[in-house]
């Protein structure tokens, strides 16, 4: 029984890595293994020690890229070929059929494939299905979610605890094999010094991580900073760590598997995720995007997550997907026609604490994991456009602001649905009471009568709290729809020459011209 792996190490080493534990799996069932990787001027055979194979190096989609493969082909007569690798695709695989071996490819981008079978662990909701529509021969047999991420046999029996007895937090930061160590030095420079010794701080240094030299300028005077170099394996060290930081790749399943509390970045093509798909694995903090500036601001500000540790890991709980860390045995198993019993894991659920309104529309506290969604709506330009501040609120500035605000907010949902999010706090000044708050859309616009119960809700409520503070607000003129709501709900113009003015003007310093000053008066 033999197999032959052409796997992709010209980009980095994410594809090895996730393929190294399939291939184990297959060693461990008495097959020889032969694998064909990319030339590079970094060796990475050391990341293949424990595993028993034949190696060869080729030119990518080069004429002997294709020749070395059919020449190794016609001497083992693999009973499958693996394909691994973003830049061959359709017509390499049709090249392969020739040769002989059922060709199995590994993929998470939905690309165009010409296969017997196809796994991607990629989640995508109610997308996911549909992501090889038209993009495989009938024969292909597909298999696709979380269940089929390749992850080393530590994630399905470590459990997640720390083994350090002192009291300081531990912090992993990772971009995977390469990237640049440059953003890290950034992060623990910006990290105040008091808080610093506090931490461990262990920093992956990947075979192919650039600006080494930056990294190591930065943590010569940090003992309390550890560099691992290139590690064959992170499990044990995600399950010591209270937070991870870095890059998305497979460590999203890695994670996920341990329900490790993270702040996740994308830095290459195959790591762009849609929040709601992230959230499905029970992690919510991930940035599209990062630069040395973001990063900065993250390293002087993550005590705010440090101290959130325990909400985060509250969050971690609600995944409605459960990666088990037995994919390799799974893809194994159904390659090789065998079955195998893999252990489910219980998923904690929020409950929530619901006012209903009416027979359809209900209320309740905002809760974590509504984190994203607030955000999408309030930075929604049919609503930012109305706003005192209209520029859009950046996700990291959001994720810091919402673990230290003192907004009270709830969700308000229709049938089920979340179609508005509205919001109060209270203020005081000069020994008086006020109450100011506001709401937005979280889909389309909210009807008249339905916007007329969440406000009621809202002033009812709040005056049995606060029976002596006064509601003020600033409401723009162009937003008839709002306007006629508040004086609806006994809003009037506020005095100009008013502490009720003065005290507005405190709250909303960028309402100018192009808004109303409103105020509803205690008790009315």
């Amino acid at each position: 029984m033999n197999i032959i792996a052409r796997i992709s190490t010209c980009a980095g080493i994410g594809h090895l890595m996730r393929m190294k534990w399939l291939l184990h799996e297959f060693m461990l069932r008495n097959y020889k293994l032969s694998l064909i990787l990319d030339e590079s001027s970094v060796d990475v055979s050391y990341l293949l020690k424990d595993i028993k194979c034949e190696l060869y190096y080729v030119e990518t989609n080069s004429k002997s890229d294709l020749g070395v493969v059919q020449s190794v082909i016609e001497s083992v007569r693999p009973d499958f070929i693996f394909i691994d690798h973003y830049e061959l695709g359709f017509k390499y695989e049709v090249e392969l059929q020739a040769f002989g071996g059922k060709v199995v490819v590994f993929d998470d981008l939905a690309n165009s494939h010409y296969c017997d079978f196809l796994f991607d662990a990629k989640w995508q909701g109610s997308e996911t299905s549909k992501r090889y529509e038209n993009k495989l021969p009938e024969r292909a047999r597909i298999y696709q979610g979380p269940e089929f991420a390749l992850l080393s046999p530590e994630y399905s029996n470590i459990e997640y605890k720390k083994e350090s007895d002192d009291e300081k937090r531990q912090i992993l930061l990772s971009l995977g094999g390469g990237g640049d160590l440059a953003l890290f030095a950034g992060l623990l420079s910006a990290i105040p010094k008091l808080l610093l010794k506090t931490l461990r701080i262990s920093v992956v240094v990947g075979p192919q991580a650039q600006n080494r030299h930056i990294l190591d300028s930065i943590c010569y005077n940090m003992p309390e900073v550890t560099l691992l170099e290139a590690p064959l394996s992170l499990a044990k060290h995600y399950a010591e760590c209270d937070l991870f930081i870095g890059a998305l790749g497979t460590s999203l399943y890695e994670l996920a598997a341990l329900q490790v509390p993270s702040i996740t970045f994308s830095i290459a093509k195959n790591q762009h995720n849609e929040l709601s798909h992230l959230e499905a694995l029970g992690h919510f903090f991930h940035l599209d995007s990062i630069d040395l500036t973001q990063m900065k601001r993250l390293g002087e500000n993550v005590a705010n997550f440090l101290n959130a540790l325990p909400r985060i890991a509250d969050m971690r709980k609600q995944s409605s997907l459960v990666v088990d860390g037995v994919g390799v045995q799974r893809v194994a198993n159904i390659l090789t026609g065998t079955e195998y019993n893999t252990r489910a894991r219980t998923v904690d659920r929020y409950v929530h604490a619901y006012k209903h309104l009416s027979s359809d529309v209900s209320v309740r506290p905002v809760f974590d994991g509504d984190i994203n969604d607030y955000l999408v709506a309030r930075n929604k330009p049919s609503n930012a456009k109305r706003m005192t501040v209209k520029e859009p609120i950046e996700r990291l500035t959001h994720y810091l602001w919402w673990f230290n605000n003192n907004r009270h907010s709830y969700a308000v949902e229709h049938n089920g649905k979340v179609i508005a999010y509205i919001w109060h706090q209270l203020y005081r000044q000069d020994n008086a009471e006020y109450l100011y708050g506001g709401w937005f859309t979280a889909d389309e616009d909210v009807p008249f009568n339905i916007a007329i119960l969440i406000l009621q809700w809202q002033l009812d409520f709040c005056s049995e709290l606060n029976p002596q503070a006064h509601w003020l607000a600033v409401i723009h003129k162009e937003n008839k729809f709002v306007n006629l709501l508040n004086r609806y709900m006994g809003f009037v113009e506020t005095p100009v020459d008013s502490s009720f003015y003065v005290a507005t003007q405190s709250l909303f310093p960028n309402a100018d011209a192009q808004f109303n000053f409103v105020m509803r008066y205690a008790n009315e």
